[in-house]
């Protein structure tokens, strides 16, 4: 039996558990997109609210807290679009007046009794150092509120749990991070569980392989698409059109078997470097030349019927007696995948597929002229 209580415009939360995910905000539909695939990848069910960029999941299921956590860290870590990862403590309801809901907040803060809060923070005094972060979702309240700042915030809670818990401050390099996340009618605190790390795509951008060719998706926006597909480890990836081997990339790094297909042959010895040069060349099942008209007969000729997913990204615009229409390609890799596998790709204009279900399509702005578009297909 689930309870919740409202007690003095606090919500205590009997037997939910509530998550929080801090999203990105550099795009405005692939965050939350891969934020709800990423819950269905690691069976993570509940109502998921959204609140500007924060999303709120409630956890009614009979999961261990610390294997919870593990799968929130796990969530991070993979993610593309997921900046940190929180288990919310309590919140609080504010009607839209961060005075109140600041005054409420101090006021059951200094309720707690200091081994209580010691506990919910799961802090040990004796060597957990913390800092507190505000996050604001709207940026402005009213004119009575706007001289309140994030810094303010943080000093004034920062004291008080200073005061009840005797763990010292530690701006620069806490072992516990707390955030206050306000939002326009609540405020959550909540323990910092995970951050992304944010320089991995940076590291890993296609000039900086050992095989580059122009026009590679970022490693970002690959790892999305992969994460889109709601791909688990030890299932098969297929890109029928691998380019230098991006998505495949980031296949082999959450664990996927890998097939990859082009027409040019140098990009098939370009992608088997690459894929060495991150020590995943155990994960491929197989590279290979070939158009991707005929990659279908060709898997069947290994012993493979079916695919758990398809990510790619094809060469629009080529459409020849040699090569065959690229949409009627796709449009007959649909017969290869698992049932309730999906493929996902992106393409220059919308493409609209006949045997696959259409999911989502995400508009992504390039320049003045041009927009990419992320299609969501599954096969049902």
């Amino acid at each position: 039996m689930h309870l919740i209580v409202y007690l003095n415009n606090i919500t205590y939360i009997r037997d939910i558990m509530k998550i929080g995910f801090l999203l990105g905000k550099d795009h405005k539909t692939l965050p939350l997109s891969e934020l709800i695939a990423l819950l269905e990848i690691y069976s993570l069910n509940g109502e998921l609210t959204l609140l500007d960029n924060y999303g709120v999941l409630s956890h009614e299921g009979s999961i261990e807290k610390s294997e919870l956590i593990d799968i929130v860290n796990n969530i991070v870590r993979r993610s593309a679009y997921i900046n940190e990862g929180h288990i919310i403590i309590f919140q609080i309801e504010h009607s839209e007046s961060l005075n109140k809901g600041l005054k409420l907040l101090t006021s059951r803060l200094l309720q707690f009794e200091s081994k209580e809060l010691l506990n919910l923070l799961n802090m040990d005094s004796s060597r957990d150092t913390f800092a507190i972060r505000v996050i604001k979702m709207n940026k402005r309240y009213s004119n009575e509120n706007e001289n309140i700042s994030s810094m303010a915030i943080e000093r004034i809670i920062g004291e008080i749990i200073r005061k009840k818990t005797n763990a010292k401050v530690n701006l620069k390099n806490p072992s516990k991070t707390i955030k206050i996340i306000i939002s326009r009618d609540r405020i959550y605190v909540a323990l910092l569980l995970e951050k992304r790390d944010k320089e991995y795509f940076n590291k890993n951008r296609p000039h900086l392989r050992a095989y580059f060719h122009p026009g590679c998706i970022l490693p970002k926006l690959a790892r999305g698409m992969v994460n889109l597909a709601r791909l688990k480890e030890n299932q098969i990836l297929l890109d029928p059109f691998c380019g230098t081997g991006g998505f495949l990339i980031e296949g082999g790094f959450i664990g996927c078997k890998l097939i990859g297909c082009d027409i040019d042959e140098n990009m098939i010895n370009g992608t088997l470097l690459n894929l060495k040069s991150y020590k995943l060349e155990n994960k491929i099942i197989d590279l290979k030349k070939i158009n991707a008209q005929d990659v279908i007969p060709y898997l069947k000729s290994l012993g493979i019927n079916e695919v758990d997913a398809i990510v790619t990204d094809p060469p629009y615009g080529i459409s020849t007696s040699a090569k065959g229409s690229v949409e009627d390609i796709i449009n007959n890799l649909g017969s290869i995948l698992k049932n309730n596998g999906y493929m996902v790709f992106a393409s220059f204009k919308k493409i609209y597929l006949e045997n696959l279900k259409l999911k989502e399509i995400h508009e992504l702005y390039i320049h003045k002229s041009l927009t990419r578009y992320i299609h969501i297909y599954k096969k049902e």
